[in-house]
């Protein structure tokens, strides 16, 4: 199911003019979610929906209220309107309600629904089953996977005359092998990707068929200072962990690790992390899916967020930019997301390391200090000890305390940028272009029972 911009337009249309307010902003999402599971060789479900909603928020003054409908018929319309138009009178003023973005906006052309994601369908899926499937029987391990994709639409419109479109299709594959004793696990995949055919099924299923093999009866080693090799799926997680200390008010309240000494000051011009530490939004990116269409409507540009280790920008929301007389960052600190990377392998990382871990997976982290940007976390699906260049065997899992504002200084080497999810979940906008990384003196500070 896809939206054009003029279904689109008519129905945010007939929102705003049924609305009888100050001022009205309707957000349209809608189009396809479906997705394939497989477990144990064969595919377990097939699953599709197609959904449709708007957003409505109303505005009297400075009272605001939002409420959401799946019904577009006159009368659903109605009541939702009339339920937000008698809510939102009822709400207290807010003092830092920001009025609705003013057109024009000129937002860059982006190219976000290549055909090969919009036709992506149960069909094309089930052939990456196929492969995966042929790929762990003929290893003998057990494989489970997901192949999510989306096809969607998004708009807003205001009665200021604002209105924005944006399309766009993408595709995962993620999976993960378990030895048929349950003692080894490998983890590989790729997401959110708008061209299907960066997707390798059958490769993906080798890496972690093979490293399910490779993980079996792991040995036990001592917690401590580790040269740890990163692969892109831990290294997404542990950049995502620096993502919140980009926003610009927490920072000059004095909330973050990106204040400054005194209150009302930031690290904005200092030097933070080591100096192969470059991270930008790049709106135009031709791997990512991204949108043109940043808060609230503004035209999303592209922002560099640290460059060789320096702080350059911080993400300053409409209502704080304002209040400290600065211009808003339309793009998000968590929007289209690439960190530069280098040329060196995961191959010649492990060549160049004494003693170390090859890293596949992090998962279960949490905060400990965001001040200082300590997190906690443990590893599995697969960790190895390398000695003098080499891989010598599994090692079992360790529970992790340590973060970016220290583990970002200590980076010796990076490899090339690919697409990986930064968050826990795969459903969701959030995949960036990460490169592997090496981390000197990473802190692994307990042996945990995960396979």
């Amino acid at each position: 199911m896809s939206y054009s911009r003029d279904e689109v337009k008519q129905i945010t249309d007939k929102v705003m003019n049924m609305c009888q307010a100050d001022a009205v902003e309707v957000a349209f999402s809608g189009g396809e979610r479906s997705a394939t599971r497989f477990a144990n060789s064969s595919i377990t479900a097939n699953l599709i929906e197609n959904d449709q909603q708007v957003n409505i928020t109303v505005y009297y003054g400075q009272k605001s209220a939002s409420a959401t409908t799946h019904q577009f018929d006159d009368a659903s319309l109605k009541r939702t309107i009339e339920a937000v138009q008698a809510l939102a009178k009822r709400r207290p003023d807010n003092p830092e309600l920001m009025p609705p973005v003013k057109p024009p906006q000129e937002y860059l052309d982006v190219e976000a629904a290549l055909p090969s994601a919009v036709n992506f369908g149960p069909g094309e899926r089930a052939e990456m089953v196929r492969q995966s499937v042929e790929v762990c029987e003929k290893l003998g391990v057990l494989g489970a996977g997901y192949i999510p994709k989306f096809h969607w639409t998004e708009a807003t419109a205001n009665s200021e005359g604002l209105f924005s479109y944006f399309r766009y299709a993408d595709a995962s594959f993620i999976l993960t092998c378990r030895t048929p004793d349950q003692t080894g696990s490998g983890w590989a995949g790729t997401t959110g990707v708008k061209d299907i055919g960066n997707i390798d099924a059958r490769g993906l299923s080798e890496v972690a068929a093979r490293k399910a093999l490779q993980s079996r009866k792991p040995r036990a080693v001592e917690p401590g200072r580790y040269t740890v090799v990163l692969e892109p799926r831990p290294a997404a997680r542990f950049l995502q962990l620096m993502l919140g200390s980009l926003d610009a008010r927490a920072a000059e309240e004095g909330r973050s690790f990106m204040s400054g000494k005194e209150r009302g000051e930031t690290k904005i011009g200092q030097k933070v992390f080591g100096d192969n530490v470059t991270l930008r939004s790049h709106i135009g990116n031709p791997i990512l899916r991204q949108s043109p269409v940043g808060e609230d409507g503004l035209a999303a540009r592209d922002v560099t967020w640290i460059e060789k280790g320096v702080v350059k920008n911080l993400f300053y929301s409409r209502y704080w930019a304002e209040r400290q007389k600065k211009a808003p960052t339309a793009t998000t600190a968590n929007m289209s997301l690439v960190m530069d990377g280098g040329t060196a392998t995961v191959e010649e990382m492990i060549k160049t390391t004494k003693r170390g871990l090859l890293v596949s997976f992090f998962w279960y982290i949490r905060g400990v200090d965001p001040m200082t940007l300590l997190y906690t976390g443990m590893t599995r699906d697969g960790l190895f000890l390398i000695e003098n260049g080499e891989i010598v065997g599994p090692v079992q899992n360790f529970r992790w305390n340590d973060g970016p504002a220290v583990g970002f200084n200590n980076i010796s080497m990076l490899g090339a940028p690919v697409p990986m999810h930064t968050g826990e979940a795969y459903d969701n906008p959030g995949t960036a272009l990460v490169p592997p990384m090496k981390i000197e003196d990473f802190t692994m500070t307990s042996i945990s029972p995960a396979v």
